[in-house]
């Protein structure tokens, strides 16, 4: 029998912060070669969701300061709530604008704060998951996600949760106990933290067309996947990574759709979340959020060789910091502290940046949702505060997917910094 969960100050804050204007769930979709069978699809919702993770059967009970917030059992829950299937086929424009709906579709907290939609598309089906972000944390929910999938093979592929990638965590990272081994280490570590902290705290982004009060309505694109092999060669010949070509493509793109609308600053910050845990193959059952947000500034003038420098040196002076877990205390205390005091610090913090980007590695190989394959897939994470776009990757079978969500009252049509990102990219690759 389901029994009430405790739900930590890291999940709490989520709750806390949300609002109409920015809703805070992550919304991920995929979609397959042919269609899903609705009885395969909910079978293996409740066989591998909503069974292993009591969460997936709970309600939230927010709680005031100082008293404890928990999860209790939805005595009203039926599965048939949270999934829907729809019979009416979506071309490309309005599977993107039913996600971009989805976005800034709010959950009745009565019951779970989560919802699938299995919908026809193109000749096969797309499955929309939106779950709030209380629930868990971006790579927790990733995998979840893979753990709905199967191999494609039988002959001794691993489980489906095993796929993602086990790159080093920021714990690796900045453990003191493994990364300082001098008291020079140690040093050098709490400088970097002073002056990461300390920009944290006194960076203030430059005015753009993209600032301002957000609105209601929200967008979501994304566009033709890229190779990861052709962008881990562009990465080497720049001898950089992955995720620093990225943020540098990211700002090159930024800056063309802001040249378009009055001009583009020298630097825009977004908020990149961090894994604060050891990747785990095997998802737990409490799943949970185990991450935090760190301050990017990212360039946006300059060739790409320049941008890429300007991000690596600025990745390497947060990673060598302990700005990760100051900035987990800081929403720790939001998510256990009074509104009136916990707001003004969310908002202060949120309002720095213009928005998120992740970039989340999911399986390597192709796989299947109940018997069909799996072509693609993109996730958002939220954006908090005025924040008024999301940028994601997500790698899957050798591809990366970009995708773009955004405000529609500052930003509009996502569809606009997807087409930039490809031209950046397009560009780029050229030089290879």
């Amino acid at each position: 029998m389901d029994t009430r969960i405790p739900m930590p100050a890291d999940d709490a804050v989520w709750l806390r912060l949300d609002r109409p204007e920015n809703v805070l769930s992550v919304v991920s979709v995929m979609w397959t070669a042919t269609p899903v069978d609705p009885a395969g699809l909910r079978t293996v919702v409740v066989e591998r969701m909503v069974k292993r993770h009591p969460v997936f059967r709970c309600r939230p009970v927010l709680r005031p300061w100082p008293l404890p917030s928990e999860w209790e059992p939805d005595p009203d829950f039926a599965v048939h709530r949270h999934l829907r299937v729809e019979e009416r086929p979506h071309s490309e424009t309005a599977l993107q604008a039913l996600v971009g709906s989805l976005r800034s579709a709010e959950f009745d907290r009565h019951h779970p704060l989560w919802r699938v939609l299995l919908v026809p598309y193109d000749s096969g089906s797309a499955v929309i998951l939106q779950v709030h972000h209380s629930v868990a944390d971006g790579i927790r929910l990733t995998q979840l996600m893979v753990d709905l999938l199967d191999p494609l093979d039988d002959g001794g592929t691993a489980p489906a949760g095993t796929h993602l990638a086990d790159g080093p965590s920021v714990r690796d990272l900045l453990d003191p106990r493994r990364a300082v081994r001098t008291a020079g280490d140690l040093a050098l570590t709490a400088v970097r933290s002073l002056a990461a902290v300390g920009e944290l705290v006194t960076w203030s982004n430059p005015h753009t067309a993209w600032s301002g009060p957000v609105g209601h309505g929200k967008n979501a694109a994304w566009g033709e996947p890229l190779s990861l092999a052709a962008l881990t060669e562009l990465a080497h010949h720049h001898r950089a990574t992955v995720n620093e070509l990225l943020s540098a493509l990211l700002g090159g793109a930024v800056r063309r759709v802001l040249d378009h609308r009055g001009g583009s600053p020298e630097d825009l910050a977004w908020m990149v979340p961090v894994n604060l845990a050891p990747y785990d193959p095997t998802l737990p059952t409490r799943l949970g959020n185990h991450f935090s947000l760190v301050l990017a500034v990212l360039p946006l003038q300059g060739d790409l060789a320049h941008r890429i420098a300007v991000v690596r040196d600025r990745t390497a002076w947060v990673r060598g910091s302990w700005e990760p877990w100051v900035t987990a205390a800081t929403q720790r205390f939001v998510g256990s502290a009074p509104a009136v005091l916990g707001g003004p610090v969310a908002r202060f913090f949120a309002d720095k940046a213009v928005g998120v980007f992740t970039n989340v590695p999911g399986p390597p190989t192709p796989m299947s949702l109940a018997g069909a394959l799996v072509l693609g897939s993109v996730g958002w994470a939220p954006c908090s505060g005025d924040q008024a776009v999301t940028a994601c990757v997500f790698s899957y079978a050798g591809q990366l997917f970009i995708g773009f969500g955004t405000d529609g009252r500052l930003v509009g049509d996502a569809a606009v910094l997807v087409r930039a990102f490809a031209a950046e990219a397009a560009e780029a690759l050229v030089t290879v």
